[in-house]
């Protein structure tokens, strides 16, 4: 008797299911189901994982080369200082880029194929999702149709038995536990449709990171095919014109960072002085100096094809000779060095908060020593192309080489740039 008690209860309580609708969009704390594919889905989602595998199998290989290359180079870099080492050593080092750009070239594929493999695997919740609410629409009419033409006396009138009454009571909290299990399903669906589409957007920001890796690689491997054919003309082949430019670029490397340190110290009180004055306030941070965000040479790069002649304390940013370069803060211009045709130029601004920047292989400058100058302003204009004005007898190709120093001593301009 108390069974028959509890299942006129859940009858009676049939009237409610309509309300089981607003449970479609309540997400609950049920965790995400797998979903059922179609055969046609299924070898599509297949071939995309063989490819997948492919691809991660050619990126290892080449990631092994890679390491080859590395070793070549760092065992070139601690022999002696002679033309021969130089052009073998850009020369491993362009062998090397070329396979990390090839690399990442197949690790953006293998990203191409993950974002279709999730596309595909959207569109079949979404399918699924479609037909389990059409399935649960149909049965919420279908049970709501029977509480309003049955009611429980008339169940029971109906049936020639009180056992026959019994099953039909059965069957009704059947159909309803099978409504509720299908909104649970639909829930999880809709979870796991959600953890997808989340899935997706990691991977197309992860691509775009990708391709902006992909950019700065080659650029970096023009630079360096650059800076070969330069050394070979420069020098002819021969030892003694290579050792002659040696020497000099490391004299005129040991003069900058000497003035470079002392006129920090010399600028600085005049600066704070200007600052007085004007009274400029807190600034927000360093800008870029140029559009580009192309970097080809990091701080302390290993890579740099003249790291044994001298330490890369910058970053080199790839931008068209010419390009605008602007002060990243405002500050006081310590020095300008015009190197003239085949030297080196560079400007140094002193900031406050015991900072300091520094812009190399500028073709043109624009300003004076002992001048104020705001942040944005235009202070001069990229060089960097091998021959040209201002590049030097070491460069890469055009670019901005881009220091920023505190208390005189080089730091990672990464670290300070938006």
């Amino acid at each position: 008797m108390q069974k028959i008690k509890t299942k006129l209860k859940i009858l009676t309580r049939a009237t409610l299911v309509i309300s089981l609708l607003s449970l479609f969009f309540y997400p609950g704390n049920i965790g995400a189901t797998e979903y059922t594919l179609d055969d046609y889905t299924n070898q599509e989602i297949w071939e995309i994982n063989q490819d997948i595998n492919e691809r991660r199998s050619e990126i290892q290989e080449l990631k092994r080369q890679i390491d080859v290359y590395k070793k070549n180079i760092s065992a070139k870099q601690r022999e002696l200082y002679n033309l021969s080492n130089q052009i073998g050593t850009l020369n491993e080092s362009i062998a090397k880029i070329n396979l990390e750009s090839q690399a990442t070239e197949l690790e953006v594929e293998t990203l191409e194929l993950k974002i279709e493999n999730t596309e595909l695997k959207i569109q079949a919740k979404e399918r699924e999702i479609g037909d389990q609410k059409n399935i649960l629409a149909r049965n919420i009419r279908q049970l709501h149709k029977e509480q309003q033409n049955n009611s429980v006396l008339e169940i029971l009138l109906l049936n020639e038995n009180f056992s026959d009454f019994v099953a039909e009571l059965d069957r009704l909290e059947s159909m309803q536990d099978s409504l509720v299990d299908g909104v649970e399903e639909l829930n999880e669906f809709k979870i796991a449709l959600e953890q997808d589409q989340d899935s997706l957007e990691n991977e197309k920001t992860e691509i775009d990171t990708l391709k902006g890796i992909l950019e700065n690689k080659k650029a970096s491997l023009d630079g360096q095919k650059v800076a070969k054919y330069y050394l070979m003309s420069a020098t002819q082949g021969e030892e003694a014109k290579y050792q002659e430019m040696l020497e000099g670029a490391k004299k005129e490397q040991e003069k900058i960072n000497s003035d470079i340190v002392y006129m920090e110290q010399v600028a600085r009180e005049k600066l704070n002085r200007q600052l007085e004055q004007i009274g400029i306030e807190d600034s927000e941070g360093l800008m870029w100096p140029v559009p580009s965000r192309i970097v080809t040479a990091y701080f302390h790069d290993e890579d740099y094809p003249y790291r044994y002649i001298f330490e890369h304390n910058a970053i080199d940013v790839a931008t068209p000779q010419g390009t605008a370069i602007r002060a990243t803060e405002s500050g006081y211009v310590a020095k300008v060095r015009d190197g003239g045709q085949y030297g080196y130029s560079y400007i140094m601004l002193v900031h406050a908060n015991k900072l300091s920047s520094v812009y190399g292989h500028v073709n043109v400058i624009s300003v004076e020593e002992d001048q104020f100058v705001s942040k944005g302003q235009i202070i001069g204009y990229s060089g960097g192309q091998p021959g040209t004005r201002g590049a030097g007898p070491f460069s890469t190709g055009a670019h901005l080489h881009f220091e920023v120093r505190v208390n005189g001593v080089p730091v990672n301009p990464l670290n300070y740039l938006p």
